[in-house]
């Protein structure tokens, strides 16, 4: 079954919520993921490796460059 937007979106806020306790209240779409959310570029590797579990594929990691925002990271996700 693939998952919704809002499902994908909300599987990445509880991700960054658990994993790097991200205050919930910071968890929107425009949210820059190195300045507004302080998620470096290992836990970028985490992330990805946590979406991979839940959505059951690989992520290129390498399709995440470009991200910038918690959008950019469900619009990724949902292109997949």
């Amino acid at each position: 079954m693939k998952l919704t937007k809002d499902q994908i979106s909300a599987h990445i806020n509880e991700v960054l919520s658990r994993l790097f306790e991200v205050d919930e209240d910071q968890l929107i779409p425009k949210a820059r993921l190195y300045e507004d959310l302080d998620i470096d570029s290992i836990d970028t590797i985490d992330l990805l490796i946590e979406l991979k579990r839940i959505i059951g594929q690989d992520i290129d990691p390498q399709a995440f460059r470009e991200a910038r925002t918690l959008e950019d990271v469900t619009n990724i996700i949902v292109s997949l």
